[in-house]
């Protein structure tokens, strides 16, 4: 038995080094995005296209779209972070305002100013807390709207210049078993996959 699992954990770990070297195959000159920029597929290695060359390759209207779809996803990007930051701030000022309001109960020498600065602070966190909760759905959306209007040049790219790429990969896998007559409860295989 141990030295069936030590024959079966040095094929994993081969499967993972194999899963590791392979990559993406492809036509010399395919485009596909990177974050926000258009890159050209170079074996398994993408590289970015500078500004220039990218205006030569791509028409005015398609060009215009790319530099759209990147000003919303960086926009997008600055939304979702900036809501982050007013969600910890709104809950770190509400709490605040919360402890203010509750010393102002037990000592009535300070209950009239206290009390106006805790409530104050609580509903300034409270706001803060909304903008931020909104601030970040938007900052998604925007990502998603950008990233989808540079993934679609660089597919019309790709059709117009016959670029097709194909992938795959090997990776080892393993599944929960449920069966009363198995040693084990995990079954080892290996997965194999195409896209093209």
């Amino acid at each position: 038995m141990k030295k069936l699992c030590l024959l079966l954990m040095i094929m994993v770990a081969s499967l993972v080094a194999i899963a590791q070297e392979t990559g993406t195959v492809a036509e010399q000159g395919e485009m596909v995005r990177k974050r926000t920029k258009l890159c050209f597929l170079s074996g398994t290695e993408k590289v970015v296209i500078p500004e220039a060359e990218l205006m030569q390759l791509l028409d005015e209207e398609a060009y215009d779209t790319y530099c759209s779809g990147r000003r919303l996803f960086k926009l997008g990007t600055g939304l979702k972070y900036g809501g982050y930051t007013a969600f910890a701030v709104g809950l770190g000022v509400g709490a605040l305002g919360v402890h203010y309001m509750r010393t102002s109960e037990s000592d009535p020498y300070w209950e009239d100013d206290r009390f106006n600065t805790g409530g104050r602070l609580f509903m300034l966190g409270i706001l803060s807390f909304i903008y931020g909760n909104g601030m970040i759905p938007t900052g998604y959306i925007l990502r998603g709207i950008g990233a989808g209007k540079i993934s679609r040049i660089a597919d019309e790219y790709n059709q117009n210049n016959q670029n097709t790429a194909v992938s795959y990969r090997f990776s080892p896998s393993i599944m929960p078993v449920n069966v009363p007559q198995s040693q084990g409860n995990v079954a080892y295989g290996m997965t194999f996959s195409i896209n093209f």
